[in-house]
């Protein structure tokens, strides 16, 4: 069972000639719904089929209505954990920030002296 999932991943891959026939197929479908159903219609058909594919993922019943629960309603007050690698994405951004903001000053101050000798 396993290499077959092995194969089948490896034929639908996209960039593959098999993905592309695949995905080809998937978006034609999905084109024809809009022209047959309309816009409402097909969007309905579409998020019952991502539910459909949510709930069949999950291992028991319970568990994909947990998962369904989680991402229409998702949990208050669930403890955030940063990473060293987030922290440090911050402090790039603040530094940067402040940096541009240091600049854009400098030049504002540059730009006052001269605004006030063509007044004069």
């Amino acid at each position: 069972m396993n290499d077959t999932q092995e194969k089948l991943k490896a034929l639908l891959k996209p960039g593959t000639t098999g993905g592309k026939v695949f995905y080809g197929l998937v978006f034609f479908v999905i084109g024809l719904m809009f022209v047959v159903l309309g816009f409402w219609k097909t969007l309905l058909v579409l998020a019952l089929t991502a539910l459909g594919v949510l709930i069949g993922s999950a291992e028991t019943l319970g568990k994909a209505v947990a998962k369904v629960v989680d991402c229409v309603i998702p949990p208050k007050n669930q403890k955030v954990v940063y990473t060293s690698e987030d922290m440090e994405k911050v402090r790039n951004a603040t530094r940067a920030r402040k940096e541009k903001e240091a600049l854009e000053d400098a030049e504002a101050k540059a730009e006052e002296p001269q605004i006030k000798e063509e007044k004069a």
